[in-house]
């Protein structure tokens, strides 16, 4: 018995040498890893600093720390919300111009080289990019791409619009931009007033979670010897269980105000 589990061990351990040798490795993007992780590294170095300069606590060093490299993640994310906001509402009004363009007997190549010319920003990019692979691959396939670049199901629509369009003739083309215009411009309005709802949710759970750490502070800077007993070891656990607490709070509050739902 022992002689067979050996035997497929050292089996099973030669199968696994075999197959990492043999299976293509991607090459590691170092430069990547450290565009990503340097923010979360700076801003953690940053917070356990300042906290410990202010208090000369560890755990507050600790808790700074863990603050710090929080916070260029959740400023990248809501950059993105932004940037997709905005995105969607440039659809809305890229999908209005080119029904007006047609409707009034432009075609839609033309329709299209207008609508790119003078794009909002947060789309013009991306159409002008749209519009010149279309004369190079024609319309169907730069509309699969822009769909896929854009990642947002209005850009889906809208590609699909353009793309059925050239394939089928645009009869209808412009009843369906009005649909997708109406439709995308709602909808971008519902997302920002949620959003502002959000805003103010977020908000209130910050300053509910900072509300004693402030105090803490300013305990700390007018009467030390107060919270002279934090300096011992056990006051330093007591201390990390109350910020570990504070921060548990509030991601129950912020899970609370965010609002479910994907670019796709």
């Amino acid at each position: 018995m022992d002689a067979l589990l050996i035997s497929t061990l050292f089996g099973l351990g030669l199968l696994f040498l075999f197959d990492a040798l043999v299976r293509p490795q991607p090459r590691p993007d170092l430069l990547g890893w450290l565009r990503r992780t340097s923010p979360r590294a700076i801003g953690a170095a940053a917070g356990a600093a300042v906290a410990f300069g202010a208090t000369g606590w560890p755990a507050a060093a600790l808790a700074g720390g863990c603050l710090g490299a929080v916070v260029p993640g959740s400023i990248s994310k809501a950059r993105e919300e932004r940037t997709r906001l905005e995105r969607r509402e440039a659809i809305a009004e890229i999908s209005s111009r080119l029904r007006d363009a047609i409707r009034s007997g432009i075609g839609l190549a033309d329709a299209l080289a207008r609508a790119a010319e003078n794009a909002p920003r947060a789309l013009r990019a991306h159409l002008r990019r749209f519009v010149s692979d279309s004369r190079v691959r024609g319309v169907p396939e730069a509309a699969q791409s822009f769909a896929q670049r854009m990642g947002d199901p209005s850009a889906d629509l809208l590609a699909s619009a353009v793309a059925t369009s050239d394939r089928l003739g645009s009869r209808n083309l412009s009843d369906v931009l009005d649909a997708l215009a109406e439709a995308t411009t709602a909808q971008a309005a519902a997302v920002r007033e949620a959003r502002a709802h959000q805003t103010r949710n977020r908000m209130s759970a910050r300053i509910v979670a900072a509300v004693p750490i402030l105090l803490l502070f300013a305990i700390r800077r007018v009467n030390p010897s107060y919270l002279a007993p934090f300096g011992a070891p056990g006051g330093q656990a007591v201390l990390a269980l109350g910020l570990a607490l504070i921060w548990a709070g509030y991601a129950a509050m912020r899970r609370a105000a965010r609002i479910e739902g994907r670019a796709r």
